[in-house]
């Protein structure tokens, strides 16, 4: 019989800290991004001292840092304060006024009866608490587009006239969306606005470097690696260039070798399928993402049923297969609007020509 588990190689030869080269790791000290995250410090600082804050509207292309730049300070803010309520709210996985505000509790530890509560209720609740505490939130709306009722903002902005309750950050793709705001919004809210630009070759290397310390073992990279892997991704993403450098991290690995060679990176960027080098070694799950929009666009809500079908997986682990496709260029998607409030996105898949 073949002993797969015998080669007494279940350790790891190069990678020692896995979580700091994945997409959600919150690293403890963020590089090349100084002037914005002293940009939305400010912004928010006002609230500390009971004041209003500036709203702030980031926007930007993925995997430029806008969200890690935010969860960055929230935590820092979390850490120096109890005056504040930061609420993190990722709109695509929360769209209505319902689920956000259900949000807002969930870190406020309010009680709510089994009975359930109409939203208009849960935000008298919400209102209250903010009064008896005298202890204003700071709400991030990430993912700002995929909110399904604008009023909501609406109300939020009303609320400030009465008491010192609410700032806002939104975080969106989408430089536009502000614009397509109801004026009276626009006009309550009052947004600054703030684009993170893609990050450099040099940019990238430094990020790149920093991670690798962290999570490599010393001498399994080098600067030639870094620099090779920050030139390949095109769009100055941080996040498919940390995704490239721990997916050669696996390669090297499988292989048995103690440093990661060029040869390594060469290999996931090869061309495997019809698709060219973005597609990087797809998984299943995201291969039958792109097998659904061969058809033809797909709504959000319909390719979620449709995917739901064939895999058993949650809203957030399906919008990171879209997230990690939309990154490597192989599809793209625009919310649409459907009567007055309702938003969604269209996915289609990308022209290669």
């Amino acid at each position: 019989m073949v002993g797969y588990f015998d080669d007494g190689n279940s350790g790891s030869s190069i990678i020692r800290d896995e979580k700091i080269l994945l997409p959600d790791y919150l690293p403890d000290e963020l590089i090349q991004r100084d002037h914005e995250l002293q940009y939305i410090a400010d912004c928010i600082k006002p609230l500390l001292g009971k004041r209003m804050p500036q709203n702030l509207f980031i926007h930007g292309s993925s995997g430029t840092g806008k969200t890690t730049c935010v969860r960055y300070l929230i935590r820092q803010l979390s850490e120096q304060s109890s005056s504040i309520l930061p609420v993190y709210v990722n709109c695509w996985e929360n769209p209505t006024q319902l689920a956000i505000y259900n949000k807002i509790v969930e870190e406020m530890r309010l009680p709510l009866p089994r009975r359930g509560l109409a939203a208009d209720e849960i935000f008298d609740k919400i209102m209250q608490f903010v009064k008896n505490y005298k202890k204003p939130i700071l709400l991030v709306l990430d993912e700002m587009d995929a909110i399904r009722h604008e009023e909501l903002l609406y109300v939020i902005s009303r609320s400030n006239e009465k008491m010192l309750a609410f700032g806002i950050i939104g975080i969106s793709n989408n430089k536009s969306l502000l614009s397509k705001l109801d004026q009276r919004i626009r006009s309550s809210l009052r947004f600054s606005e703030m684009e993170f630009q893609a990050y450099s070759e040099e940019q990238l290397s430094s990020i790149l470097r920093l991670r690798a310390e962290r999570a490599l073992e010393p001498a399994s990279f080098d600067e030639k690696l870094l620099l090779k892997i920050a030139r390949s991704v095109e769009d100055g993403s941080a996040r498919v260039a940390i995704e490239r450098l721990w997916k050669a991290a696996k390669n090297a690995e499988h292989a048995s070798k103690s440093k990661i060679m060029i040869q390594d990176l060469e290999d996931i960027l090869s061309d495997t399928s019809a698709f060219k080098k973005q597609e990087l070694n797809l998984s299943p799950e995201e291969s039958f993402i792109l097998e659904l929009l061969k058809s033809g666009e797909l709504g959000s809500t319909e390719l979620y049923t449709l995917f739901s079908k064939k895999y058993d997986k949650s809203k957030r682990q399906i919008r990171y297969y879209i997230d990690s496709l939309e990154q490597k260029k192989l599809i793209e998607s625009n919310v649409v609007e459907s009567g007055s409030t309702f938003k969604s996105r269209i996915f289609k898949l990308m022209d290669r020509k």
